[in-house]
Parts: C-alpha cells; structure tokens; sequence
C-alpha cells in the first residue's frame, strides 16, 4: 500500500488548520511531464492537519508505481480554515477564520497544461508543485507555487530536497506549516501561504 498523510508541525499559532486535498500525481521529470495519479477523491471534507490524517492510499502491491519521482502535484483547495491560537491585530484567539491563498497574480496551471489566473474572489481548485527542479523554499518568495518549473524559470513550484523513491509499501507526509503565517495587515485576519514540504517516511 501506498498512504500519503499530512501533519502539521506543533506550535503556538494557529491551533487549527484545515485543508482539503483531493489528489495526487507524481512525474519522474523535474519538470513534472506526462504525470501518474496516485489517488483522486471525487467528496473532500477539510481535514484538521495537525495529527496524521490520511489523504490517500494506493494499491502498489504490484509494484506499477515503483521508482523515482522528481516531481509531486497536489489538487487542493486554495481555501484555508484557521483558528489563532493568540490574540493578534484583527484576529480574535479561538474564532475560526478562511483565507484563500491563491490570488490574480499567482498562474494555476493543471496537470493537462492548461493555465489559468486565480481571480482573488471565489474558492476556486489548485494544483501545488513540489520539485527537485524548484528553487523556491520560502512561500514569501515562490511567487507561483501552483504552476511547475521550467528550465528557464526555476522559482517556480516549491523545492523538492530529493526525489521520492517508491517500491512496494511506501508512506509520504505532505507538511502543510502554518506556523507564524496569521497576519491580520489589511484590517482583517488572514494566513499567508503556508510552508509546504515532503518527506518520506
């Protein structure tokens, strides 16, 4: 089998982070060519991240996903639930608050290649890059984590450390770290986009 969690690193805010991941692809290219579904829900509640919730599970006891990948891709929601575990300007501790995190200016670019900006107003359904071609680590600077990297663009996606090896019974953690990303700029409450990463377990 093949089970892919997500996990949230303890800290003092938020105290609650919800996300609603409803699929997984993996490319053996760094630039994310041609990729392979993993697992793909049709219904998605948003799961409570902190802890080890299960996002999906995959059937390799026949070995077909054996190997390398250089690239992994999301399908997620842009939206976001949080609730502040302290008291900050426009954020009340305890009261859950949303945050689509996908604005006019990132590009949403889906598995087929086709590409889209998000218009800053309604939820709307991205796909997250991690890639061993990125060299984007910090979300304050990947500009466009929702599209992949190219070889004359590598800041776009996030940064993959190392590929993702697979054979047989495999487990992978997506971290989603919300962790001092709760801002309330703006005269309201809101979460940066939060630090993404993976690992193998």
């Amino acid at each position: 089998m093949f089970f892919i969690t997500a996990y949230l690193p303890a800290g003092v805010d938020p105290v609650e982070l919800k996300a609603q991941v409803s699929a997984m692809y993996m490319s053996k290219s760094p630039y994310c060519d041609s990729p392979t579904l993993v697992f793909s829900k049709d219904y998605v509640i948003p799961y409570n991240v902190f802890g080890f919730p299960v996002l999906g599970v995959a059937d390799n006891g026949n070995h077909i996903l054996d190997g390398s990948y250089s690239c992994l891709i999301f399908k997620m929601s842009e939206r976001f639930t949080f609730v502040p575990g302290v008291i900050a300007s426009n954020c009340v501790q305890g009261i859950r608050y949303n945050t689509d995190v996908c604005n006019g200016s990132h590009l949403n670019t889906q598995v087929d290649g086709a590409t889209y900006n998000c218009s800053g107003a309604a939820e709307e359904t991205v796909f997250l890059y991690l890639s061993t071609a990125s060299n984007s680590y910090d979300p304050d600077v990947a500009l466009q984590p929702f599209s992949p990297p190219t070889p004359s663009d590598p800041s776009k996606g996030i940064k993959l450390n190392t590929p993702f090896s697979i054979y047989g019974n495999s487990y992978g953690r997506l971290i989603i770290n919300g962790n001092n990303r709760i801002t309330g700029s703006s005269g309201v409450c809101n979460l940066q986009m939060p630090r993404f990463s993976f690992v193998k377990e």
